[in-house]
């Protein structure tokens, strides 16, 4: 769950915050107040709210220069540059923050619009019902990915897929069962070369926000080429993950059916989701577990590429 930490605040003078407000001149005619801080954790980068007081105007700032996840060997300016074009794009068909400006002597920020509201994960967390987020959250994706239709790059999806495994460090015998596995896949007529678009890329329930409308943030991840059925299913994997077997399969269902236009597409989706359930519950296991928990989410990727192609 995201917590906001108040580290301090900026004052007129900083050059940091005189330059925020130049940002939002247009918002903010003369603003010559105090700018609070809230440090967002837990966050891949150093990510910040920044209040500017006596306004209700606040923005978000994301450091990729200054990152707080285990992937440190990256090009920031060109990450900053890219999650700042993915956003200004996505714009055009579907509810995100808007992307107002980058600099890359501050650490490589990207500047964005704050969304209040809380995220799908939070929901989950209270144990709220998902039914309206996740219709919600069906039709962004289905419209960011009707206006970015394109050929799948199948190599790449594939690709990915062994960078994950190559990224859990499996046993040999466990790596060689999911080998056969994927072999099986890649040699099916899933997957198809003729369905690609812009996915969204990071499918998390942290990653969408519920006001009574939903909202996607962290576009980082975002692709092109990529199969339409990775975000559903990457967030598949994690609603089994966070809630468990009956009330989660409930909510894919329902997020697929949604998702589809007709019980044609519903089927066909539904043949490809395992490919990236499995992916997902693989994102899912590189993060630090118990050994029980990865346990399972291993279990479960193998048995999810086992129900396998047709």
């Amino acid at each position: 769950m995201a917590i906001e930490r108040e580290p301090g605040c900026l004052e007129p003078g900083d050059v940091f915050r005189d330059w925020l407000a130049g940002v939002l001149a247009d918002r903010l005619p003369e603003h010559d107040g105090d700018v609070r801080v809230y440090r967002i954790e837990p966050a891949s980068h150093v990510v910040c709210r920044y209040e500017f007081v006596g306004t209700g105007v606040s923005v978000i700032g994301k450091f990729f220069g200054a990152p707080q996840g285990a992937n440190t060997r990256y090009d920031p300016d060109a990450a900053m540059k890219n999650e700042y074009d993915r956003l200004r794009r996505a714009s055009g068909w579907i509810p995100v923050p808007g992307a107002l400006a980058t600099n890359s002597r501050f650490h490589s920020v990207l500047v964005t619009g704050y969304v209040s509201g809380p995220t799908i994960r939070e929901l989950l967390a209270a144990g709220a019902s998902l039914y309206d987020p996740l219709t919600g959250v069906a039709h962004l994706l289905r419209r960011l990915h009707d206006n970015t239709r394109t050929s799948c790059d199948r190599e790449r999806e594939f690709a990915y897929f062994h960078k994950v495994l190559d990224q859990n460090a499996l046993p040999a015998p466990l790596r060689e069962r999911f080998n056969r596995l994927l072999g099986a896949w890649w040699h099916s007529t899933r997957i198809s070369r003729d369905e690609g678009c812009m996915v969204h890329g990071d499918a998390t329930p942290a990653n969408y926000l519920y006001d009574g409308g939903v909202w996607a943030i962290d576009f980082e991840g975002a692709r092109d080429h990529a199969h339409p059925v990775r975000d559903p299913g990457i967030l598949a994997a994690e609603l089994k993950a966070s809630h468990g077997n009956t009330r989660a399969e409930d909510y894919i269902g329902h997020l697929l059916w949604h998702y589809s236009r007709g019980e044609e597409e519903f089927r066909r989706h539904t043949a490809d989701l395992p490919f990236f359930m499995a992916l997902g519950y693989l994102r899912i296991a590189r993060l630090p577990w118990r050994a029980a928990e990865r346990d399972w989410l291993l279990q479960e990727a193998e048995a999810c590429l086992a129900a396998g192609p047709e």
